[in-house]
């Protein structure tokens, strides 16, 4: 996604950051609205959906219980469409630099009234939230599971990079568009170890005694997925995979497009 962004090296990060604000005082807003307007918590702990208990007790009616869901419901729909369009060009990516099997279909690029478009890619990724989705009306355990792998992976390729940058005494990083400083190596380390306890908290089970019903099976989802993964690596990734273009490749490709346009204007 940092291609298509104009200096990535500098604002990629700068938008990282602002995420957590923002993030903070949305969910505050919404959490704070849900402790003052909720009569009863323990009856909401006798139902699978407690949302929907919550917007029951506080319209105090079905129907606008249900108003409310729905508009709960449309925020959502709204919000998987970006997350669709992210999904289908990571996996799209992925499948340009050679990184996942058959790359040779995922990564083709299919002309249309909207213009380019990565279908296969596309349905590739739809292909894959539709079958979690039936795993959810299977087992709820399992479907928790891989929730918890997605976490689960999703931190540990945060932990990589910035395990690398530690060892490596943030060398690689020296003199960056954006910088962290004298602080970089202690926020690094922080934020490291914040990454290893959410690793902890989230491979581990919800509730006590731990049955077949009740346990998180995410960290052996992940053990064998990282499994999978290296070993593809070792059989065929490691002598087709080049890696993505470099965000100086886009800053160069910035500023000859850039050059090129004041030439045009010159002319």
């Amino acid at each position: 996604m940092a291609e298509e962004v104009h200096n990535p090296t500098r604002n990629i990060p700068r938008a990282t950051i602002w995420t957590v604000p923002v993030g903070y005082l949305q969910g505050l807003m919404f959490i704070l609205a849900i402790f003052f307007t909720v009569p009863d918590i323990a009856s909401l702990l006798e139902f699978e959906q407690p949302i929907a208990q919550v917007f029951l007790q506080v319209m105090g009616s079905r129907s606008g219980g249900f108003g409310l869901w729905f508009i709960l419901f449309g925020v959502c729909l709204f919000c998987s469409i970006p997350i669709n369009v992210s999904t289908s060009r990571a996996t799209w990516s992925f499948a340009r630099d050679k990184a996942i099997p058959f790359h040779r279909i995922v990564s083709r690029i299919n002309s249309s009234f909207f213009g380019d478009v990565p279908v296969a890619a596309l349905i590739l990724s739809l292909t894959i939230q539709a079958l979690l989705g039936l795993i959810y009306l299977g087992s709820t355990t399992a479907f928790n599971s891989f929730v918890g792998i997605g976490l689960i992976s999703l931190e540990s390729s945060y932990a990589m990079p910035i395990s690398l940058l530690l060892l490596n005494r943030r060398k690689d990083v020296y003199g960056a568009p954006f910088s962290l400083g004298r602080w970089g190596t202690a926020l690094n380390a922080i934020a490291l170890l914040w990454i290893l306890l959410q690793i902890v908290l989230l491979s581990m089970p919800s509730t006590l005694p731990v049955k077949a019903d009740t346990m998180n099976y995410a960290s052996v989802i992940f053990v064998a997925f990282a499994s999978i993964s290296a070993l593809y690596y070792v059989i065929r990734g490691r002598s087709q995979f080049k890696g993505p273009p470099g965000a100086d490749q886009s800053d160069e490709k910035d500023s000859s497009d850039s050059a090129s346009t004041v030439s045009v204007a010159r002319a």
